[in-house]
C-alpha cells in the first residue's frame, strides 16, 4: 500500500478521544526491555515486545486473533538469546532505527494510533528474522498481516471481561489445583460451563509430568461444544510445543491429527495450557489411550489397530516420506540417556578448570572425568530450569535435532536468582562446575536400584535357566550402542510415540498429541519408542521372582528377533499364539515388527536393535515402572548388544545383499 493511501485510511477512521501510548513511550519500553534482558543493542524484538506490553493494544489483539498469546509471540522474539552478563550497550541497531524512522513518517502522514504506525513499520521490515519467523509460525503473509493492521479499529481496545465458567471436575483421580482452573478457564472464556470428564495421562504414567484431559465445554444456551483434550504443563514446555507443532504439523499432516487451537499461558501462572481440537472422528466421553486400550482389548485387535489406525493412517505424511540418512547412533540417541555430568556450580573464574565444549568425544567417552574435577562449560543452550532445586540442564543448541539435545549437563547450585531471564534457548558462554557425578556413575545408581544378582564390574551377565548364552553387562557395552555407525532413513517423525501419546475414539480413529520433540529425525526412533513403551506398560509376570520372569520373557524376545533377520517369513505366521504366556504384549510387537520390517533401508535389522537397546536403557529411570519391568529393560539393552551383532553379520553375509560400504556396521 502506497503511503498516501496509508494515510487516506487512516483519516477515513475516526478515532476516539482516548488515550494512546505514544511512539516515545514505546521506545522507552522497548528500552527498557533490552536493558532487562542484558541484550548488547535494542532490536526489532525489543520494539515488537514494547507493543506486547500494551493491554489490549493492536500487537496483542491482532495475534490473539490467530490463536497466539502474547507470551508465544515474545517467545519467538526471543528465541535465540545469549546469556552475557554486563554487555548491555543500549543502542538501536541500524535496522531499528530504519523502523522507527519509517514509523514516524506514517505518524506524520495522519496514521493513528502510534502503535499502529510501529506494527505497520516493522511488518514491512521483510528481511528481519524475528519478523520471518512469526510469520511463519502463524502460516500468514506480510499483506495478510498489513491489512489486519490496517482494519484494526482503536475502539476495539475497549475490552469486557466475560466471566469465567464454572468447572466441574468428574474424574476423581484427578486433583484440580489452583493454577490448573485458572488455565482451563482462560482456554474455554467463551464457554459458561466446563465438564473434565476424564484424566488421560493416569498418574504414575505421563512421562513428562505434563496432566492431559479429556473436556466437555457448553455454552451460554447450554448447548454442547466439541469435545477436545486439554494439556497442561510447564510454561516452557507448552511454548516449545506450540512451536514445533507451527513448524512440523500444522501443514504436514492428516486431518484426524490433533490440532492445536488455543494456547494459554497467564503471565501470573507457572504453567500453561494446549488445547487439541480434531477435524474428523468421534471424539467423546468415551475415548481413551493407547495403554488402555491395550490392557483392555484382544491382543489380535490391538495388534490390527496398530497397522490400520496408527500406521495407515499416518505413514504418507510421516513415516513414507524417507530420504537416505547415515549417521552415528549417538547423533540421534544420545538425547535418551542420563546426562554426561552433574556439576556443582562455582565461581566463572576458576584457575586451570578443564574447557569442555558442546558435542566434545570425551562427554561421552569411558573415564574422561574424574570426580571433583573441575569443568568449564563453553557455549552450551539452556534446556531446562530447575528453580526448586537451582538447577539447570545445559544441552549441545536449541534447535530442533536430536543432535542437538546431546552432550546433556545438569549444573547444580546454579544460582538462578542473579539471571533471572534465563529460559530454555539462551546460550550460556561459560560455566564453571566441580564434577559430581559421570553418567556412568548414575547408570550403576539405577542398576543398583534394580537389586541385581550380578556384579556390575563383571564384563558378561551370568547365564540363566531359560537363557543359557552369556550377554555383555550393558553398563560395560552401552557405549558401542552409542557409536555404530547406522546406515538408515531420516524423516517426520513425533518423537514421543508412548501409548500416552496416542488417543483412540468411539469409532477407532487414532490421534496423536504432545509435539513438544516433534522434529525430522531417524524413521525407526517412533517405532523403537512404542516398542519399549508398550513392552513395560503390559509386561506384567505372574511369578514373585522377577529376574526369573525377565530371564524367561527374554528368551521370547531373543526368538522374536532371530525370525526378524533369519526368518522373516514368520512374522506373517502367527509367531505366537493367543494362549501363550505373555502374548497380550507379544502379539502387538510382531505387529510392530512387521511395520518395522517394510520401513528397514535395506533389510538390516541392526538398524533398529541399535536404538531399541538405546530406548530400554533410557527407561531404567522410569520409577513409576514396576521393578520387573526395569529389569527387563535391563536385559533388553543386553540382547540389543549381543543381537545387533548378529543381525548385522547375518545381513552381510547374505546372498540378497548388495555391495554398500554405507551399511550399519
Amino acid at each position: 500500500m502506497a503511503n498516501d493511501a496509508i494515510a487516506l485510511h487512516a483519516t477515513e477512521m475516526p478515532v476516539p478521544q482516548q488515550s494512546f501510548v505514544s511512539l516515545n513511550e514505546l521506545l522507552a519500553i522497548a528500552r527498557r526491555e533490552s536493558a532487562d534482558q542484558m541484550d548488547y543493542y535494542i532490536g526489532v524484538e525489543h520494539l515488537l515486545m514494547a507493543l506486547l506490553r500494551i493491554k489490549g493494544g493492536i500487537a496483542v489483539q491482532l495475534f490473539a486473533q490467530h490463536d497466539s498469546s502474547s507470551s508465544y509471540i515474545e517467545f519467538l522474539a526471543q528465541n535465540d538469546d545469549n546469556l552475557n552478563i554486563a554487555s548491555h550497550l543500549g543502542i538501536f541497531t541500524p535496522r531499528t532505527s530504519r523502523v522507527i524512522a519509517k514509523a514516524q513518517s506514517y505518524i506524520a502522514q495522519g496514521v493513528a494510533p502510534d502503535e499502529r504506525a510501529l506494527l505497520r513499520a516493522l511488518i514491512e521490515e521483510r528481511n528481519s528474522l524475528v519478523v520471518k519467523r512469526i510469520l511463519r509460525n502463524l502460516n500468514l503473509r506480510h499483506e495478510q498481516l498489513l491489512s489486519a493492521v490496517d482494519a484494526w479499529q482503536p475502539e476495539q481496545m475497549t475490552n469486557f471481561d466475560l466471566p469465567v465458567p464454572q468447572v466441574q471436575n468428574n474424574d476423581p483421580r484427578y486433583a484440580l489445583t489452583p493454577d490448573d482452573l485458572t488455565i482451563i478457564q482462560h482456554i474455554f472464556r467463551a464457554s459458561t460451563r466446563v465438564v473434565i470428564e476424564r484424566l488421560l495421562s493416569s498418574e504414575g504414567n505421563s512421562y513428562s509430568g505434563a496432566r492431559v484431559l479429556l473436556v466437555r465445554a457448553f455454552d451460554a444456551h447450554g448447548r454442547e461444544q466439541s469435545p477436545a483434550v486439554v494439556k497442561l504443563h510447564d510454561r516452557r514446555a507448552v511454548l516449545w510445543e506450540k512451536l514445533r507443532y507451527d513448524e512440523y504439523v500444522r501443514d504436514k499432516l492428516p486431518a484426524n491429527t490433533a490440532h492445536l487451537i488455543v494456547d494459554a499461558l497467564p503471565e501470573s501462572s507457572p504453567i500453561g495450557g494446549l488445547k487439541y481440537s480434531f477435524v474428523q472422528g468421534h471424539l467423546d466421553a468415551n475415548t481413551t489411550n493407547l495403554r488402555d486400550f491395550a490392557r483392555s482389548q484382544p491382543p489380535q485387535i490391538v495388534a490390527r489397530w496398530l497397522r490400520e489406525r496408527l500406521y495407515n493412517g499416518f505413514r504418507h505424511t510421516w513415516w513414507d516420506q524417507r530420504t537416505a540418512y547415515n549417521f552415528t547412533a549417538w547423533q540421534e540417541y544420545e538425547l535418551l540417556l542420563p546426562p554426561a555430568l552433574e556439576l556443582e556450580a562455582l565461581p566463572s573464574v576458576v584457575a586451570k578448570a578443564r574447557k569442555i565444549q558442546p558435542l566434545s568425544d570425551a562427554l561421552r567417552a569411558e573415564g574422561a572425568f574424574q570426580a571433583d574435577e573441575v569443568i568449564a562449560l563453553i557455549n552450551f543452550t539452556v534446556l531446562k530450569l530447575k528453580p526448586e532445586s537451582n538447577t539447570v540442564q545445559l544441552v549441545a543448541g536449541s534447535n530442533a535435532e536430536a543432535m542437538n539435545l546431546s552432550s546433556r549437563v545438569n549444573v547444580k547450585a546454579f544460582d538462578l536468582a542473579a539471571h533471572p531471564n534465563l529460559h530454555r534457548g539462551t546460550i550460556i558462554r561459560r560455566v564453571t562446575g566441580r564434577v559430581i557425578r559421570t553418567r556412568d556413575d548414575i547408570l550403576e545408581e539405577q542398576i543398583l536400584a534394580l537389586a541385581p544378582d550380578f556384579a556390575l564390574t563383571s564384563d558378561l551377565l551370568p547365564s540363566h535357566a531359560a537363557f543359557p548364552v552369556r550377554l555383555p553387562n550393558p553398563l560395560r557395552h552401552y557405549r558401542s550402542l552409542l557409536e555404530a555407525q547406522i546406515s538408515g532413513t531420516f524423516c517426520p517423525m513425533h518423537g514421543d510415540l508412548h501409548p500416552g501419546n496416542i488417543l483412540i475414539g468411539r469409532d477407532s480413529a487414532a490421534w496423536l498429541i504432545d509435539f513438544e520433540w516433534t522434529r525430522d529425525g531417524h524413521t525407526l526412533f517412533d517405532w523403537a519408542t512404542l516398542e519399549i513403551s508398550l513392552l513395560l506398560e503390559l509386561y506384567d509376570p505372574p511369578t514373585p521372582d522377577p529376574w526369573n520372569a525377565a530371564w524367561q520373557m527374554l528368551a521370547l524376545l531373543d526368538r522374536l528377533n532371530r525370525v526378524c533377520y533369519a526368518e522373516p517369513h514368520l512374522l506373517n505366521e502367527g509367531l505366537f499364539s493367543a494362549e501363550q504366556p505373555h502374548a497380550q504384549v507379544l502379539i502387538p510387537l510382531v505387529e510392530v515388527r512387521r511395520i518395522v520390517s517394510g520401513l528397514l533401508r535395506r533389510g538390516n535389522w541392526a538398524e533398529y536393535f541399535i536404538p531399541l537397546g538405546l530406548q530400554a536403557l533410557r527407561t531404567l529411570n522410569w520409577k513409576d515402572r514396576p521393578l520387573q519391568a526395569r529389569r527387563l529393560a535391563y536385559l533388553i539393552v543386553a540382547l540389543a548388544l549381543k543381537t545387533s551383532r548378529e543381525a548385522h553379520e547375518h545381513f552381510a553375509t547374505s546372498p540378497d545383499t548388495e555391495n554398500d560400504p554405507t551399511e550399519t556396521h
